[in-house]
């Protein structure tokens, strides 16, 4: 898709009926209970097809359209998980870009959207990236506290990878860590490496009083070997593929 397509249908009023979300279960893996969903944004182009966040999300940063996008992300999302039948006290993981992150209205816009629904802030996880922290680590420290004293939480995602820095969980307040997949697709080969790291991750997480998330679970002896590594919850195919919002009262039902 050349450039002039993409800006065109990033700009095109169509564009919240072509986006769409889909959830992917994250689970409590000693129980089974559900913890609750990542939201994963998809675009549908009406010619070109599925477009991969990869591309668009990386081209809305380049041409400052993060806002308009975040806003449909945000406003289907608590759509769709107040009309839930399960929705009581389900998570919602969202994930947000560094620009959104220094946004000053991301306060405004969330508690505008959750309000009059029967969502609560607790239900909601902003999801940010280590190097989402980067462009303005002030501002980002400021908006995360202002945030997280207003109930929302936030994890820490793709822990491990790209720029890694410890003083992300000494200075911001991280409720949730998530493993990369990279290091837990590793594991049924028996990498000492990536034990020892996952070992030590899980190790800072619950020293600093957070969670850990692992991505990417595809197997039950992952499962097995996470589960005696103490990894309080976990996402991957074993559970589920992502699903759209109209599979998600059927799926729940079905599962264990």
């Amino acid at each position: 898709m050349n450039t002039r397509t993409l800006l065109n249908g990033l700009r095109a009023d169509t564009l919240k009926d072509e986006l769409t979300v889909y959830y992917q279960p994250i689970i409590v893996l000693r129980t089974g209970q559900i913890l609750g969903y990542e939201a994963l944004l998809r675009w549908f182009h009406p010619k070109e097809g599925l477009i991969s966040p990869g591309i668009f999300i990386t081209f809305a940063e380049q041409h400052e359209l993060m806002s308009e996008i975040t806003q449909i992300l945000f406003k289907k999302v608590i759509q769709d998980q107040a009309c839930w039948n399960h929705n009581e006290s389900t998570l919602i993981s969202l994930n947000i870009s560094a620009q959104t992150l220094t946004d000053d209205d991301l306060l405004k816009l969330l508690n505008s959207l959750v309000s009059g629904t029967q969502v609560s802030n607790k239900q909601v996880m902003i999801e940010i990236t280590e190097t989402a922290t980067l462009t303005n680590p002030q501002k980002a420290r400021t908006l995360i506290k202002e945030l997280s004293k207003e109930g929302f939480s936030f994890a820490l995602d793709d822990f491990g990878t790209g720029y890694s820095s410890l003083t992300n969980l000494r200075d911001l307040q991280i409720n949730e860590i998530k493993i990369d997949k990279s290091f837990i697709q590793n594991i049924d080969d028996h990498s000492h490496a990536d034990q020892v790291l996952i070992d030590a991750i899980l190790s800072i997480a619950h020293a600093f009083g957070s969670y850990v998330v692992a991505e990417g679970i595809e197997t039950q002896q992952t499962l097995a070997l996470l589960k005696s590594m103490n990894c309080y919850a976990g996402q991957g195919y074993l559970f589920a593929k992502p699903m759209p919002a109209t599979a998600i009262d059927s799926w729940h039902a079905q599962w264990p």
